[in-house]
């Protein structure tokens, strides 16, 4: 019993890192001058992620941050 909740936890803590991962690698594709913001000009050639930009831009800076990039896409896509 203790070996399959330690595999299960294992499998748990593993899938967070590869979804975290995956947020990251989606935001620096798309972080074309790689300042760490991804700003409307960079995103103008994603139609789909540009009609949520307002949304996404929480501080209202008119830049997304890697965490409101995954604060979005956790809270609204998975």
């Amino acid at each position: 019993m203790k070996s399959v909740t330690l595999i299960c936890s294992v499998l748990l803590i593993s899938s967070f890192g590869v979804a975290a991962l995956d947020v990251k690698q989606r935001f620096n594709h798309l972080d074309y001058n790689k300042d760490g913001y991804l700003t409307h000009d960079e995103l103008e050639p994603q139609p789909q992620l540009l009609s949520n930009y307002q949304r996404w831009d929480k501080d209202q800076d008119n830049r997304i941050s890697l965490v409101e990039f995954k604060d979005f896409l956790t809270n609204n896509l998975y």
